[in-house]
């Protein structure tokens, strides 16, 4: 933690995080910041594999849901609901992997990207 306002030299008041895995695939999405739990990090984050299998199941009919301005995607219920349609756009086959993740608008992914990285593995 980073006591605010920080009085320190700038390698003190930079935001510590930490590199945990390196990803045989790539990433889901490249430069992409998510506040995941050290044991999810390489699951959520790593390009799946091919042989993976399904995340989640795309919705034909929308619902309204619920987000929070800053977010694009958000995962509740199970459900990814894309902020901006104000809709359920799939359904994980795993549940969320944290109920009410989210990923913010400043850092815009792909549908499917969204998927992979809200929906459990």
């Amino acid at each position: 933690m980073i006591p605010q306002p920080c009085r320190g030299t700038p390698e003190q008041c930079s935001c510590p995080w930490e590199r945990l895995v390196e990803c045989d695939r790539g990433c889901v999405v490249d430069g992409l910041e998510v506040v995941v739990e050290r044991e999810k990090a390489g699951a959520q984050l790593c390009a799946p594999e091919p042989d993976a299998g399904a995340m989640a199941r795309t919705l034909a009919v929308t619902s309204p849901s619920r987000c929070d301005e800053e977010e694009i995607y958000r995962c509740s219920g199970g459900a990814v609901v894309s902020c901006d349609e104000n809709a359920v756009v799939a359904i994980c086959t795993r549940g969320c992997f944290v109920e009410g993740a989210s990923l913010d608008r400043e850092q815009p992914v792909s549908r499917e990207a969204a998927f992979a990285i809200l929906c459990s593995r």
